[in-house]
């Protein structure tokens, strides 16, 4: 058993948790797909978004937050796994930064989602500034912190976009 002194995660080394490691870094796989894995990736996000919009928000801050912190021990795991930095597979990431692209937009319609998932991409991929400025990070924080800052960006022009009346 090896203990991470950063999170405080307890992790087995067997082969059946590095299995599970996977298994969840890659969103059940997705990440393992040839063609856009990220993007597949992130539509778990906007199942979780679906999944708890409905709860009261505290609920959903509560729940976001253990995710992450999930993901963050996930990512940094499978890194060690996987001995390189930042894997192509993982995109647990994805679905972080998709899921806080759309939280707290309450009345998010299809459209809503759609042009936030395509925002997330976007931004997502080319990075531009300030979200690059979080792949300086370590470990699976700085797996998970520039996908943060993707979906922070896409949620405030988001509401832009919906204050405005365009969506």
């Amino acid at each position: 058993m090896t203990i991470s002194k950063r999170i405080g995660t307890s992790w087995t080394n067997s082969s059946a948790s590095i299995t599970t490691i996977r298994l969840l870094g890659s969103c059940f796989g997705l990440g393992y797909f040839t063609r856009a894995p990220g993007t597949l990736g992130s539509l778990p996000g906007i199942l979780l978004f679906l999944a708890t919009r409905n709860l009261s928000t505290w609920a959903q801050i509560g729940i976001f937050f253990a995710f992450c912190l999930l993901a963050i021990g996930i990512s940094e795991k499978l890194e060690k796994i996987e001995r390189t930095k930042d894997p192509e597979e993982i995109v647990i990431d994805e679905a972080v930064g998709m899921w806080v692209s759309l939280l707290f937009i309450w009345d998010a319609s299809f459209a809503t989602i759609l042009i936030g998932f395509l925002i997330f991409r976007f931004l997502d991929i080319f990075k531009p500034f300030p979200v690059n400025l979080f792949q300086t990070f370590r470990g699976g924080t700085g797996i998970i912190a520039d996908d943060i800052a993707s979906g922070m960006l896409t949620n405030f022009i988001l509401r832009i976009l919906l204050l405005k009346g365009i969506l």
